[in-house]
């Protein structure tokens, strides 16, 4: 594609590609800078042992909320995007696209029946009062990603498995899943990602200071009247501990995000 544009054409795109990553950059570095003003990384230091909120615990609580979500909502995804791509049965595309309209949904639209729902069923202050809803409202996204995928796979793949005898899950588990992985992983990493920071469901549902996330926990260094300096560092020392795993696993699973959206875009 690149390659058909003049020399000018190039520099254009390049001086603007540089441009964005320079407007990206610069609030992460500038956030870099200030959480290793005063003290350096004892800023760091003193955010994981901070008195008022057990950090480490607060870690391992968005890490096992994104992750178990990550792996639930790829399954269900994968499953039923096998299923809506490659199989038939009665009202597939009316059912289909039911799902896909749920993502006009806001999640705050529906945050009164889901606080009812979560108190009456006692899941108050417990891992899956969070897990439940993000898998809810990740899932038809990841649904029509993975979809779209399993759309480019050819269906001759499909039917010569199905002549040597394979069952509908095997042909799912032996072949479309390894043959889906770009698109598997693009999930992961985005649900992920998605659940790491959300703000509206942990603020919803948790109460106990033993079951906050990063994105909750962040109260304790905001909320305090006339910061110091030291404050403020610790303040982005914070912001930096909670955005850095998300930007990790997005780094690592980038190579496969773009191929995971656009696939089925185009038929051949």
């Amino acid at each position: 594609m690149f390659s058909n544009l003049k020399r000018s054409e190039k520099i254009i795109i390049e001086v603007v590609l540089i441009l964005f990553f320079i407007i990206w950059l610069y609030p992460i570095m500038q956030s870099v800078i200030e959480s290793l003003k005063i003290k350096g990384i004892a800023n760091y230091i003193a955010v994981l042992k901070h008195p008022k909120i057990n950090y480490p615990r607060v870690l391992f609580n968005s890490f096992f909320i994104a992750v178990s979500s990550s792996f639930v909502v790829t399954f269900i995804s994968s499953l039923a995007g096998y299923a809506f791509s490659k199989l038939d049965f009665h009202f597939k595309n009316a059912l289909y696209y039911l799902l896909i309209a749920c993502l006009a949904i806001p999640p705050a639209s529906v945050m009164t029946p889901m606080f009812s729902a979560a108190k009456n069923l006692h899941l108050m202050d417990t891992y899956g009062s969070i897990i439940l809803p993000l898998v809810a409202f990740n899932s038809p996204f990841m649904l029509m990603v993975i979809k779209n995928y399993f759309d480019s796979i050819p269906d001759s793949v499909i039917e010569a498995a199905t002549i040597d005898g394979c069952s509908t899950f095997r042909i799912y588990a032996t072949m479309m899943l390894p043959l889906g992985i770009p698109a598997v992983i693009n999930v992961l990493v985005l649900t992920f990602i998605y659940s790491w920071n959300d703000f509206l469901i942990p603020l919803l549902f948790v109460r106990k200071e033993s079951m906050y996330t990063v994105t909750l926990a962040a109260q304790y260094f905001t909320a305090a009247k006339n910061q110091t300096p030291e404050m403020v560092a610790q303040l982005y020392a914070a912001l930096m501990l909670m955005t850095l795993p998300s930007m990790i696993i997005y780094i690592f699973g980038q190579k496969y995000l773009q191929s995971g959206l656009t696939a089925g875009s185009v038929k051949e």
